[in-house]
């Protein structure tokens, strides 16, 4: 068994009074085997912003992985955000843009989606390129069949329930098809500051094995959307079963505010009524 617990948008630069701390908090006391950050960990990637982030994740007591999002991009600079989109991601968190981990429960893989410039008007829509899915798959063909096969990004593969015509990662139908071949069980992502479970292929219709998609809203940022509070997700991985709990913060605390629990079957993942 291994338990995740995965945020998303931090955000700082504009942080809700309070929430990092005890955020921070919870995570200490939960004590995961890995905390998995997908992205926008800025407001605006300013200097002060990323030390701030930088102290959080120094302040961990457990294994972190981290993707860059759309706000971790150069936005005042817009030579720096086309000459060198990612340098300061990777000066203050992490080199390594996609990372990987392995061991006998779980194989992970985060995928940058943040590009410095995407054919929509606000540029902060994300994509996968082909050369990603192609060392997603060599990842994922060296693990058993049997463990957890996850991959984290900042933007989203499914929309929420209520908004279908939300704009997905660019590339997601080539993307998915090859998570599919390669065995993929779990997608975490973030980006519309919403907090929703479902299966792929309640939306992605030409997907017939079932993959669990977890999607967080803004673990501690004022930018709420949609009135959805601020959260974070508790992942508990067993060998045929995932249960998920949504953390809600209630202006002083994270609090139980949902679950959902999936079963693995000859087809894929079901989610347990």
């Amino acid at each position: 068994m291994r338990t995740l617990i995965h945020i998303t948008d931090l955000h700082f630069g504009k942080i809700t009074p309070g929430a990092a701390d005890r955020l921070e908090e919870k995570i200490r006391l939960t004590r995961p085997d890995m905390c998995i950050v997908s992205g926008d960990l800025t407001m605006r990637s300013r200097p002060q912003e990323w030390h701030q982030a930088r102290a959080f994740l120094n302040r961990l007591p457990v294994p972190y992985m981290v993707v860059p999002g759309n706000h971790d991009l150069p936005y005042f600079n817009l030579w720096e955000r086309f000459r060198h989109p990612y340098r300061r991601f990777q000066t203050y968190i992490d080199e390594k843009l996609d990372p990987t981990y392995r061991d006998d429960v779980m194989a992970v893989m985060g995928i940058n989606t943040a590009r410095s410039w995407v054919p929509h008007y606000t540029w902060k829509e994300g994509s996968i390129s082909a050369a990603q899915i192609q060392r997603a798959t060599a990842f994922f063909k060296k693990a058993e069949n049997s463990i957890i096969k996850i991959v984290f990004t900042h933007h989203p593969f499914l929309p929420p329930p209520q908004h279908p015509r939300t704009y997905l990662v660019r590339n997601a139908r080539p993307a998915l098809e090859a998570f599919e071949k390669s065995g993929v069980d779990l997608l975490l992502g973030g980006h519309l500051h919403l907090p929703y479970t479902g299966e792929i292929s309640s939306f992605h219709q030409h997907i017939r094995r079932g993959m669990i998609c977890i999607q967080g809203s803004t673990a501690t940022s004022t930018r709420l959307r949609k009135k959805a509070p601020n959260g974070y997700s508790r992942i508990q991985l067993y060998m045929n079963r995932v249960a998920i709990i949504t953390k809600q913060w209630t202006g002083t605390d994270y609090d139980d505010a949902g679950n959902a629990e999936y079963c693995r079957t000859e087809t894929g993942w079901k989610r347990k009524l």
